[in-house]
């Protein structure tokens, strides 16, 4: 009776005038999901193709289970990605193809919205256009412009609705971009603008277009980068309010829900490992929407491939699968990948390993550097006797940009880099058994240890950083830039003055890094005379160097015996002979004692001690 009552009122209400049908089609409250993803760079499948084996991490097959089960909960969902989608795990393979598994998997999905990475800027304009033609949903970067008419390369915003509600996204990248692609045409058609001289316009657009909701897309971390203003989104939210969600990218860490100026802040994290959820509920308000609350979650991605999407995903693995197993030679005599003596502390961090010795002997014959600098996150480089791929190399060197560029340096700045480079480690104190990182450097989106090649020296944890590189010599070398030996079987080497002139070759981004306020050679200049990646293009990777290397100058076979030899070591003040090392090896490798870990899992961040080894033992 009741309900009939309520419709004889409503009714006399609507030929009255008092209630409009649309005011009744539109409900009082509006609950809408964003699904977010940032840095999957490749990650279509779970399996990492740099050595080709399953890894179940994480990957869109997986976050398609999640995400299926989201929208049966909410149909008001919007689907977006933050950045770095296409390249790394080899997914690069495809740039030129007719399809692209990333952007196939995400028209699958239903993205609404992609909002370019710093790495989408590592392919020409021709390239990237291909990516966006190709992308159903909108992509947006707003604060890069084409050079010829001044015009937004990208968009900077687009509005989705849902159920009523219109939600404005922005989209931005980093501008450091500038930084990453320095000596690189793939800027040559664009200029690049801090996000914050171009926000006020953008958000004036979409205010005019009376959204109820501005959610930021922004391909930058929380925190400022190299010091850049306006590279951080906790800078745009400080100055912009307007925004009520930022999604972050860029920093590969996993960021819930932080309040910044009343602005909720997100990151994803990486590689498909969480899908980022973030609940909006709206309140009807006049001819709009009010939002009235906001919370946001991360959900692991679990490892239930979703098996339509891993079907469609099939041809595009066994066709990159065929790619990295691609032979390139074959290894003979001996391993070129380290020994760790302590489960977790890498032999590749703390002393020669022949792989990149290998790398640094490429990059040196092919760059006429003296030496390299080279960091690589892969702490267990794998390249053992037998047949050599592709995916040896790339399992070796987690950089697939990485280039020479080639700086004539003194003996005191190449000093001081290898000195900035040792305080990766923490200093020995009395009692301590083992190697360890400094947490702050340790914590770091990519390795900050870098590893002379060309060189040798000895590093010196006994001392604080400064006082730490011992015995800095060049190692000579014959016109394949292999080391030469004496008749007794030891690296002739030269030592280095500290004003000597050595001809440097490394990444260029990290030397601006050390350029930069902050770095160990700010206020200095270097100035380039070479670089693989202008000479060669791609091919001038130090990936693509070493395998050049290894088919064309060494004919498809490696003696691993020319490059096990020992450049550079560590010295702990350890006692390796002593019964409490001795104990701490067995403890640690059996799993009795665990190596200390940060907050967000980076491993090995405080020395092992005596102490340790004898509770241990109670």
């Amino acid at each position: 009776m009741k309900n009939r009552i309520l419709a004889i009122i409503l009714a006399m209400a609507m030929l009255t005038g008092a209630v409009s049908f649309a005011a009744l089609a539109q409900p009082e409250e509006v609950k809408i999901q964003i699904l977010a993803t940032s840095d999957l760079h490749g990650w279509f499948v779970p399996w990492d193709f740099a050595t080709d084996s399953s890894s179940t991490r994480g990957s869109l097959t997986y976050l398609a289970t999640v995400i299926k089960q989201q929208r049966e909960a909410n149909a008001n969902t919007i689907l977006v990605d933050c950045g770095d989608t296409v390249q790394a795990n080899y997914v690069e393979y495809f740039i030129d193809k007719p399809a692209n598994p990333m952007i196939t998997a995400m028209n699958h999905l239903g993205y609404d919205v992609w909002t370019f990475g710093n790495h989408e800027y590592n392919f020409p304009i021709g390239q990237r256009n291909v990516l966006v033609e190709q992308f159903n949903g909108e992509t947006l970067s707003g604060n890069v412009f084409m050079k010829d008419t001044g015009e937004v390369y990208l968009p900077g915003s687009c509005v989705i609705e849902r159920d009523g509600v219109k939600i404005g996204f922005v989209g931005f990248t980093t501008p450091l971009i500038t930084k990453f692609e320095k000596g690189k045409p793939t800027l040559d058609e664009v200029d690049v603008k801090n996000p914050l001289d171009v926000v006020d316009g953008i958000l004036a657009s979409l205010e005019e277009q009376k959204v109820d909701a501005i959610v930021g897309l922004i391909h930058a971390g929380l925190n400022q980068e190299n010091d850049v203003e306006g590279s951080g989104t906790i800078d745009i939210a400080n100055k912009y309010p307007q925004f009520d969600v930022i999604i972050s990218g860029h920093a590969h860490v996993a960021v819930e829900s932080e309040i910044v100026n009343d602005v909720l802040l997100n990151e994803p994290y990486y590689y498909g490992r969480n899908l980022s959820v973030i609940d909006l509920v709206f309140e009807k308000d006049g001819d709009g929407f009010q939002l009235k609350d906001k919370k946001a979650a991360l959900l692991p991605s679990g490892q239930e491939e979703d098996p339509e999407l891993a079907a469609l995903m099939k041809p595009f693995q066994e066709e990159l699968s065929g790619f990295v197993n691609t032979p390139i030679g074959k290894l003979i005599n001996a391993d070129l990948q380290g020994v760790d003596e302590i489960a977790g502390i890498s032999a590749a961090n703390i002393g020669s390993v022949g792989i990149l010795n290998l790398m640094s002997t490429a990059g040196i014959y092919y760059s006429g550097a003296d030496c390299t600098l080279l960091n690589t996150d892969y702490e267990n480089p794998g390249f053992p006797v037998g047949d050599i791929s592709i995916k040896n190399i790339a399992s070796s060197y987690s950089f697939t940009g990485g280039e020479i560029t080639v700086y004539p340096v003194t003996g005191k700045q190449l000093t001081d880099i290898l000195e900035w480079s040792a305080g990766y480690f923490n200093q020995m104190q009395e009692g301590d058994l083992t190697i360890s990182y400094t947490p702050e450097r340790r914590a770091s989106k990519y390795s900050s240890n870098f590893i002379g090649g060309g060189i040798s020296y000895t590093i010196d944890l006994t001392q604080p950083v400064g006082s730490r590189i011992k015995n800095l010599a060049l190692i000579e070398k014959d016109a394949d830039a292999n080391p030469v030996f004496d008749g007794e079987g030891k690296l002739v080497t030269t030592p280095i003055g500290i004003e000597d002139t050595i001809k440097l070759g490394t990444n260029s981004y990290y030397v601006d890094q050390w350029l930069a306020p902050g770095g160990c050679l700010e206020g200095q200049t270097l100035t380039p005379t070479y670089s693989t990646f202008d000479e060669l293009g791609d091919d001038g990777t130090v990936r693509n160097l070493t395998i050049a290397y290894i088919r064309d100058k060494l004919q498809g076979t490696v003696d691993g015996t020319l490059y096990t030899y020992v450049a550079w070591g560590i010295d702990s003040g350890v006692d390796k002979t002593s019964d409490a090392y001795t104990q701490a090896v067995e403890l640690i490798n059996s799993g009795a004692i665990a190596l200390p870990v940060s907050e967000n899992g980076r491993t090995n961040i405080a020395s092992i001690t005596v102490s340790d080894v004898e509770n241990a033992q109670k």
